[in-house]
Order: C-alpha cells, then sequence, then structure tokens
C-alpha cells in the first residue's frame, strides 16, 4: 500500500523550522558588514521551494506516480539546493556567531580542503545518491516508510549543495576540475534516463500494483523524459557558472599581471635618473 506523506501537522512542523531558520539567518544577516539583499532572497526562495516540495498535495501526487516524485526530486536539485548554495549561509551566520580568529582559521582551513576536494567528491556524492535511489529498493521503500522518504529527500538537497558549492566556488585553483565535475553529471544523469527511459518493465514494484504494468511503465517513461529536462536544467547553468568563474578567474590575473607591468615600467625609467 503506498504511503502518502500527506500529514498536515507534519508539514506544519516542517514550515515552522523553515521559518526558524529564515529567523536565524536573518538575524545574521541584518549584522553582516556587507549585506547582500540577493542573498536574502536566495535563501528565502530556498526555503519556500523546500516548504512547497513537502506540501500535502505534492506528497500525494509522489506517492502515486513516479512522475509526481521526479517533479518533487527536481525542486529539492535544481530549485531549492542552488538558492540555498547562493546565499551562502554557513559564512554569513558564522560571521554573526563565531570568534574572529577561530572562525578565519577554521573556514580558510575548510574553504581550502573543500576546493581540492570538492571537484571530485561533489560530482561522485550527486551521481552515487541519484544511482542508489533510483535503481535500488530504497526509492520504492520510501513510498511506505516515513523516515526513508525523509532520509532520501535530505540526501537529494545535500548532494546537490554540495555539487553546487563546487561549481560557483571562486578562484583559479581548481577551475579545470569544477568544469570537468560538471561534465561528469551531465554524462551520468543522462545515462541513468536511459536506463530508465528504456528499461521494458517497471523498476518501481509500488507503481507497477497500485496503477498496473502498461500504465507504470509509461510512468517510468515520462518520468524519464522529465529527468532529461530537469537534468538540462541544472547542468547547463552549472557548466556556464563554472566556465564563467573560471574564465573570470584568469581575467582578473590578467589585469593584475598588466597592473604590475605598468607599476615597473613607471619606476624603471625613475631608478634610472
Amino acid at each position: 500500500m503506498i504511503v502518502a506523506h500527506t500529514s498536515p501537522v507534519a508539514h506544519g512542523a516542517f514550515v515552522l523550522g523553515c521559518c526558524f531558520a529564515l529567523a536565524v539567518y536573518g538575524v545574521a544577516w541584518v549584522t553582516v558588514s556587507r549585506r547582500s539583499t540577493l542573498r536574502m532572497w536566495c535563501w528565502t526562495g530556498g526555503l519556500v521551494a523546500l516548504a512547497v516540495s513537502t506540501a500535502p498535495t505534492i506528497e500525494e501526487w509522489a506517492a502515486e506516480s513516479f512522475t509526481g516524485h521526479m517533479v518533487q526530486h527536481l525542486l529539492l536539485i535544481v530549485v531549492a539546493a542552488p538558492l540555498l548554495v547562493l546565499a551562502r549561509p554557513v559564512s554569513t551566520v558564522a560571521s554573526r556567531w563565531s570568534p574572529a580568529g577561530s572562525r578565519s582559521t577554521t573556514r580558510r582551513h575548510a574553504a581550502s580542503w573543500w576546493r581540492r576536494a570538492g571537484p571530485l567528491l561533489a560530482p561522485a556524492f550527486f551521481l552515487t545518491t541519484l544511482y542508489v535511489t533510483h535503481l535500488t529498493g530504497i526509492y520504492d521503500a520510501a513510498l511506505g516508510n516515513q523516515l526513508v522518504h525523509d532520509v532520501e529527500h535530505l540526501a537529494y538537497v545535500a548532494a546537490a549543495c554540495a555539487l553546487w558549492s563546487v561549481v560557483t566556488a571562486s578562484g583559479r585553483a581548481g577551475s579545470a576540475g569544477r568544469v570537468g565535475a560538471v561534465f561528469a553529471v551531465i554524462g551520468g544523469s543522462a545515462l541513468l534516463g536511459v536506463v530508465l527511459l528504456s528499461a521494458p518493465t517497471p523498476l518501481i514494484p509500488t507503481y507497477a500494483r497500485e496503477l498496473g504494468i502498461e500504465a507504470a511503465l509509461d510512468d517510468q517513461r515520462a518520468a524519464a523524459s522529465l529527468m532529461w529536462v530537469g537534468g538540462m536544467a541544472i547542468t547547463l547553468p552549472l557548466l556556464i557558472v563554472s566556465v564563467w568563474r573560471w574564465a573570470a578567474a584568469e581575467e582578473r590575473i590578467a589585469e593584475r599581471a598588466e597592473s604590475a607591468r605598468s607599476d615597473h615600467a613607471l619606476v624603471e625609467p625613475r631608478n634610472r635618473k
């Protein structure tokens, strides 16, 4: 039997949690020296997307249809995750409550480690999450178990946030790795879409029982097509952002080099005199 996670009480509690997260971020945002209105809007939009994805109507649709479930997952991966990352909650909140000395040291070491390891770990985490949840019994188990359902969605958000944090990182170091990470996600997501689209039988037993073999297979193919569209929705912006970041870093380096040459050219005649 399909369990639709449509409890108004549970959804209300989740919305309250989102409101609390918004309030905490807002307090920190107000106190930082350089406030970005865009970041506040991104944080708000990300939390709204999370709340919408868990709305009873969406949950009921996801419980009854592979396509509905795919829409729910795309809301988490394509909408909520990038907005939450662009808001930079860790640095915003840390700047408000962490001691200055420990904050700079800890964040510097963490950022340095993530710049090196992120381009490899983030796409691996993202693709592993997609493949494990779609091609094992986890997807089916999530339809009948609230805890599995919530952990599955938490994994999607965490994996997508990790991926977006890598791609939107600044600096020349790791630029090639970030672009490579995007291509890895493009290839891996496309392959999963092919598997779902070409499967001769339904991969989710619960949908097969509830909808019938033919209807479940049609629903699965519609979900796979949606994954293709959703995959393009996330990978194209990722690719554009990663290449733009790389180009911007190279441009800054070129400008500094040109400035240094100009300064040297001005100083040299003075030294000769």
